[in-house]
């Protein structure tokens, strides 16, 4: 599943530091914004929250499914470490983001979104790599490439295009984030980030890779 690269433009991280946002936010908005962008029919975000930031970026004519573990204005409420109560084929994508550190079992997880999409479905995952532990109101692992591949293939996905978000500038620059003490100098660190992550050499980043994050494009194949 061959796909041209999501290139983060040194316009959106500086965009995204003078509005507060971390740098691993920006970059993650930006994926959702491109991987994103030719979903359709019926979609379950599971595990979005009341407010997530990537939700204005998702397309506008998609009928989407809220849900997160406290119910609240137009989100359900859905445990993701039970049984989901959604009948099986009955959506044309899922998005689980920032979210799987969360589960108690995540293959088993994975299995239920293999099990409530149609055939040809896409499934969309991120997960954290770098960064700082986020309680929610758990935080069990953090998973490589390698790690979520197998995930996706115990699950039942056979095909995934697994994606690095970011690089060691840019982890470097998630994980000082706090010590930023204005976005005037995270909107000076952020570009500077990504123009690092951009002269690592290929080698460097293919043996040793050290990302903020990981994005998942998985397909259910037809039975």
């Amino acid at each position: 599943m061959e796909m041209n690269p999501v290139h983060v433009s040194l316009f959106a991280a500086f965009r995204g530091a003078l509005a507060g946002k971390t740098i691993g936010r920006t970059i993650f908005n930006e994926f959702v914004r491109v991987r994103c962008a030719d979903i359709s029919g019926r979609v379950l975000d599971l595990a979005g929250g009341a407010n997530p930031s990537y939700l204005p970026l998702l397309p506008k004519n998609i009928e989407i499914v809220r849900t997160d573990k406290t119910p609240s204005k137009g989100v359900e409420a859905v445990d993701i470490n039970a049984d989901l109560s959604f009948p099986d084929a009955s959506f044309d994508a899922v998005l689980f983001f920032n979210a799987v550190y969360i589960a108690e079992d995540p293959e088993r997880v994975l299995r239920e979104i293999r099990r409530i999409l149609k055939p040809s479905g896409a499934f969309y995952l991120s997960s954290p790599f770098v960064g700082n532990e986020m309680p929610e109101p758990h935080d069990y692992a953090r998973y490589t490439a390698e790690g979520l591949e197998r995930m996706c293939r115990k699950a039942g996905f056979s095909r995934a295009l697994i994606e690095r978000m970011g690089e060691r500038a840019s982890a470097a620059a998630q994980i000082k984030h706090p010590f930023y003490l204005s976005n005037i100098i995270r909107a000076f660190i952020y570009p500077l980030a990504i123009l690092l992550d951009g002269i690592i050499p290929e080698r460097a980043r293919k043996a040793h890779p050290m990302p903020i994050g990981y994005f998942v494009r998985a397909i259910k194949n037809n039975p």
